[in-house]
Order: structure tokens, then C-alpha cells, then sequence
């Protein structure tokens, strides 16, 4: 409403020690930071990655902010060309990157939390629509930055890890896991416009019948 005052920013939680950490993760120099891209990757596309790092090494935060949000809205476009098998991964680790770089550039000079906050939500994007890069980079830097934010956080250190079985569902070995095969399931076919709950610790299996978007949350 016009005339509302805006609230007050929070202070950051232990702002001095927040770049240390998110630098402790990094390479030591930027060709550390390169990631080696295929054919399908045009070659302006690489050059303009490696100047978004070039940037970031010297210190030009404002300029490699930029380079960086070219560099994902250019990929976000790549991403949405087709169905997603039909993406090729190299194009979801462009967009990564172009996350990692954003988020680092906002937390350089970080003025208050919802700054922090920002940088949050980038690496929720990179996390959900890119590929894992420089050893999930992205997960241990949203990690740090979580513990830098007011409110619940994780204990420190500790890194969330999104659970996963080993188990081949459509294609079992059960030689390896036998009681699989006697596991109890439910099964069901959605149809366009309804949604599933699934209750906290089920285990949960998806096939897509045709064109489709899962987003997956781990609520603390």
C-alpha cells in the first residue's frame, strides 16, 4: 500500500566471517575455476565464463554481476528450448556457474540478510534447474549461507544431503536387495492439474508419461 513504511532489514548473523567461509570453498586461481564444455556450448558463451571469472578474481564484483546475469539469462533460455532429457548437460552446468558466480558477487559487499537471502534463492536455482559442479559447490556455498541467515539454521558445518535409494525401481537387482521384492507400495497415474503429498520419510518413485516438472523440497 503507497505510503507503508518498508521493515528494517535484519542484521547479518555473524556477517564478518560470511566471505571467509564462501572463500574457503573456491579454487585458488580462476583457471581452478573453468569448467571444460562441449561443442554444444557456443564459443562466445565460453569466453563470456570465463571473463564473468576473470572478473570475479580481480575483484570487479559490479562487473562480474553483470556478466553473470547475461551469462543466466542466456543459458535459462538454452534450458527451456525442449524437454529436459533433451537438454544437454553442459548447458544446466553454464547455468550452474552463472549461479555460483551471481551469488558470490551478492555476498562479497553483503549489506543486510535479505541480501543473503538473494544469494539463497540463486543457489536454489542453480541447485534446481543446473548440474552439479566443482564438487556441488552450490550445495556446501547454500549451506554456508543458510547458517549466516536469522532464525533456525543448521548446526555448523553440517551440509544438508538430499536422501536417494541405490535401488533400480523399473529394473531391481535383487540379488543385491533382496527385500525389495517384498517391500509394500502404493501406485498412482496423476492426471494434468493434481498434485501428490507425499508425508515426510516416504520413499517415493516418478516417471514422467509426458511433458512434466518436478521440484523436490526437504522441509527442516
Amino acid at each position: 500500500m503507497a505510503g507503508d513504511t518498508p521493515c528494517p532489514a535484519e542484521p547479518l548473523a555473524r556477517e564478518g566471517t560470511l566471505w571467509e567461509a564462501l572463500r574457503a570453498l573456491l579454487p585458488h586461481s580462476k583457471e581452478d575455476l573453468k569448467l571444460d564444455l562441449g561443442e554444444k556450448v557456443e564459443r562466445s558463451v565460453v569466453t563470456l565464463l570465463q571473463r564473468a571469472t576473470e572478473l570475479f578474481y580481480e575483484g570487479r564484483r559490479d562487473e562480474c554481476l553483470q556478466t553473470s546475469e547475461v551469462i543466466l539469462d542466456y543459458s535459462w533460455e538454452k534450458l527451456n528450448t525442449g524437454t529436459w532429457q533433451d537438454i544437454d548437460k553442459d548447458w544446466r552446468r553454464v547455468y550452474a556457474i552463472g549461479c555460483l558466480l551471481k551469488a558470490l558477487c551478492l555476498c562479497q559487499a553483503p549489506e543486510d540478510a535479505n541480501t543473503v537471502a538473494a544469494a539463497l534463492r540463486v543457489c536454489d536455482m542453480g541447485l534446481l534447474m543446473g548440474a552439479a559442479i566443482l564438487g556441488d559447490i552450490l550445495l556446501k556455498v547454500a549451506a554456508i549461507l543458510q547458517t549466516h541467515l536469522p532464525g533456525k539454521r543448521p548446526a555448523h558445518g553440517s551440509i544438508p544431503e538430499q536422501p536417494c535409494t541405490k535401488v533400480d525401481v523399473e529394473n531391481p537387482d535383487l540379488e543385491k536387495f533382496p527385500k525389495f521384492a517384498k517391500a509394500p507400495f502404493l501406485s498412482c497415474i496423476l492426471s494434468p492439474g493434481e498434485i501428490l503429498f507425499i508425508p515426510v520419510k516416504y520413499w517415493h518413485y516418478v516417471r514422467a508419461l509426458d511433458l512434466s516438472f518436478s521440484v523436490s523440497f526437504w522441509w527442516s
